[in-house]
């Protein structure tokens, strides 16, 4: 398995948390605090500190010092195309889905 293929693997997986995601949305704001972040999306300062530790080693976000609170922010904006991009994928995947469904006349499935 070559570099890239591993390097494609560990970022994806950094993206396959949903609570990773909204940091990362909630992050498109501009830099966030732990403390911030803990308290709009409601999860426990440990799960916090884990969440953005293995976003970091994927190099999703980075952090610095603001007063002594680490700031935490996105390191590169190029990754909300990539999210828009796996969302609209997402999007068609499951409109086939449904159309297949629609088609056959099995509407039921869908409720």
């Amino acid at each position: 398995m070559n570099e890239l293929t591993k390097a494609t693997s560990e970022f994806l997986k950094a993206l396959s948390d949903p609570i990773k995601l909204e940091i990362i949305k909630y992050l498109k704001n501009g830099e966030k605090s732990a403390k911030d972040i803990e308290n709009i999306l409601k999860i426990s300062q440990s799960y916090t500190s884990q969440q953005l530790k293995q976003l970091e080693r994927a190099e999703i976000i980075l952090h610095k010092r603001e007063d002594g609170i680490k700031m935490y922010f996105i390191k590169n904006t190029n990754i909300y195309r990539v999210i828009s991009t796996i969302n609209s994928y997402i999007i068609e995947q499951h409109k086939k889905k449904f159309q297949k469904l629609i088609d056959s006349d099995n509407i039921e499935k869908l409720k």
